[in-house]
């Protein structure tokens, strides 16, 4: 059986030049690894912005590269936007990840079913719903009239706009907020694995990798790239979390 790769939380663009040039140099290394006719999963804030312009930042023109070799080697990919880069499409149609690199576009949560396991995968930002005030802020940014009057923008006020955005709401967020996101999408997680109709969920967003189980189902999150370099696997029917550079 072909092995099913999983990644989230890679925020490219979001840090210094230095961190930045790291996590590119190591994201673009994973990706031309992985198998030929394999399957990837990104589960949301790979771009910690990405809005479906008429062409795509020059920045992430290596890692755009890096994908497009990997669609070349037959290896599936699908992307869930994420609360950072929800924007894939931002018209009626594909956006431009789907036509020109072949790359499919999933609802979050979706369904996944691979070694006879089914999957629920999620960035993990609203899973069970939204809480307190992001349930308006999350409302308004996938508002298609909010995504219509955004595309109006000049790309470089959108993207500094976003920047700045992006940049207060990490400012904003302490451990004690981080510890309280984790727990409460582990226990999202144990609600849906409870239902007993799917063995396993996996999800990203709050950028701290774990397996953990919960009755006869399993809780994956794929922690982030910027510190933890963490992905998921699923091989031979068993799901498991790895680390970029490790055997």
């Amino acid at each position: 059986m072909s092995t099913v790769t999983f990644l989230s939380d890679v925020h490219l663009g979001a840090h210094p030049p230095a961190v930045e040039a790291a996590k590119e140099r190591d994201l673009i290394a994973f990706l031309d690894r992985l198998e030929p006719g394999s399957m990837l999963y990104l589960l949301g804030d790979v771009f910690d912005f990405w809005f479906d312009y008429a062409e795509p930042p020059r920045r992430h023109g290596p890692v755009l590269r890096a994908l497009q070799r990997a669609r070349a080697r037959h290896v599936a990919i699908a992307f869930m936007g994420g609360n950072h880069d929800y924007w894939l499409r931002a018209g009626r149609g594909p956006g431009w990840l789907e036509r020109e690199l072949g790359i499919r576009v999933l609802d979050d949560p979706f369904v996944a079913r691979h070694d006879g396991l089914a999957l629920l995968l999620t960035h993990g930002d609203a899973l069970g719903g939204a809480e307190g005030g992001y349930r308006w802020v999350r409302a308004v940014l996938r508002n298609p009239a909010a995504i219509f009057a955004f595309r109006l923008l000049p790309p470089r006020l959108g993207h500094w706009l976003a920047h700045r955005t992006s940049a207060t709401s990490r400012d904003r967020h302490d451990d004690v907020d981080l510890a309280r996101h984790r727990d409460r999408l582990r226990a999202e997680a144990a609600r849906e694995l409870a239902k007993g109709e799917i063995d396993a969920v996996v999800a990203g967003h709050v950028h701290s990798p774990e397996r953990s189980t919960h009755g006869r189902g399993l809780y994956l999150n794929l922690g982030d790239w910027t510190v933890h370099r963490t992905y998921g696997r699923l091989k031979d029917g068993v799901l498991s979390i790895e680390r970029f550079g490790e055997p």
